[in-house]
């Protein structure tokens, strides 16, 4: 995993957080030792337990195949949340601009042929 230079701020993908989350619950060394490994803030890593646990709502222990299954899941229902604002945006914007689903309709039609010089 990356760790970002002193003062940096680095985005770490969901894959790497969990990865971390897991290595701090397994007990064999101290959060804030696993979080300075990793270049986090303890309060950070500990955050990112508190969500884990209470979205999952299960063991982080188990057999890695349940634990896989379970990422698969959480990454599911993020990006169906994330669909639904912006299927939510969309038509808050279509509505703004006054733009029917019709005119849509209309956009993957080709134009009409006509003939050059005939109108």
């Amino acid at each position: 995993m990356k760790v970002p230079p002193k003062g940096a701020r680095y985005r770490r993908s969901l894959t790497e957080k969990l990865a971390i989350v897991r290595e701090s619950m397994k007990g064999e060394e101290p959060v804030a030792q696993v979080a300075r490994r990793h270049g986090v803030s303890p309060n950070v890593l500990f955050y990112w337990r508190r969500v884990y646990r209470d979205l999952l709502d299960q063991d982080l222990t188990a057999v890695a195949p349940r634990d896989a299954i379970a990422d698969l899941e959480l990454q599911v229902r993020n990006l169906e949340r994330l669909l639904g604002q912006r299927t939510l945006e969309i038509a808050l914007l279509k509505e703004r601009l006054g733009i029917d689903d019709d005119d849509f309709a209309n956009l993957d039609a080709p134009p009409p042929y006509s003939p050059r010089g005939k109108a």
